[in-house]
């Protein structure tokens, strides 16, 4: 008779029956992702709090070190702003003295400019039909001396030498002066007759005119009288 089988202590497997596989092993877990850059422009955030590295006295001195590096930082830009702000106003100023100058020179030169015409044209006059002409043709002349003073030599060699090249421009010369007719006289023997008509008529018969304009201011004078 034969023994049953003991539920506790299984029959070992048949010779020539492989063994079953055992489980696969567990895979390794992956790897933190790395932490992210610090934006750019921030500090490091430096050692972690409590960092044996440092210690107390280490994390006191590089908070001091940060501390006077900001203050320092803002130190120098409110320097540049100032810098920046005294470079403008010495630049305004510059321009302000420039525009001065500038307003000076041209109130200078229109003052000479118009003191140099006058005595162009006090110069000229007599001597021009026109003295503004002689003003207009030396206007761009340089008519000064040394001491800044107008040159009336230079003025008037200036105009000798337009009249010479421009010789129409001149006054004409004045005539032989014409005594005044006496109508009470009567005729001449040999001269101009002695009533004023005829000699009006005899002065037409030459052609002089200028004495006919005289005798008629005359006449018509000793008519309104």
């Amino acid at each position: 008779m034969s023994t049953p089988p003991d539920p506790t202590n299984p029959p070992a497997p048949a010779a020539g029956n492989p063994q079953p596989p055992a489980d696969p092993p567990t895979p390794p877990t992956p790897p933190a992702p790395p932490a992210s850059p610090p934006a750019p422009g921030t500090d490091p955030a430096g050692p972690p709090e409590g960092d044996p590295a440092l210690g107390p006295a280490g994390e006191k001195a590089l908070a001091e070190w940060k501390k006077r590096a900001k203050d320092a930082e803002q130190q120098n830009k409110d320097q540049a702003a100032r810098l920046k702000q005294f470079e403008d106003r010495d630049k305004t100023d510059a321009e302000r003295q420039a525009d001065a100058l500038k307003d000076a020179q041209a109130r200078a030169e229109s003052a000479t400019r118009l003191a140099v015409s006058a005595k162009v044209e006090a110069l000229a006059a007599g001597r021009f039909q026109d003295p503004l002409d002689a003003v207009e043709a030396l206007k761009d002349g340089s008519y000064l001396t040394e001491a800044g003073t107008v040159d009336q030599t230079a003025i008037q060699a200036a105009i000798d030498d337009l009249l010479t090249r421009k010789p129409h421009w001149a006054a004409a010369e004045p005539g032989p002066r014409v005594p005044r007719p006496d109508p009470s006289q009567g005729p001449r023997p040999g001269g101009t007759p002695g009533g004023i008509d005829e000699q009006i008529a005899a002065a037409k018969q030459k052609g002089d005119w200028r004495t006919v304009l005289s005798l008629e201011n005359t006449k018509l004078g000793t008519v309104k009288n």
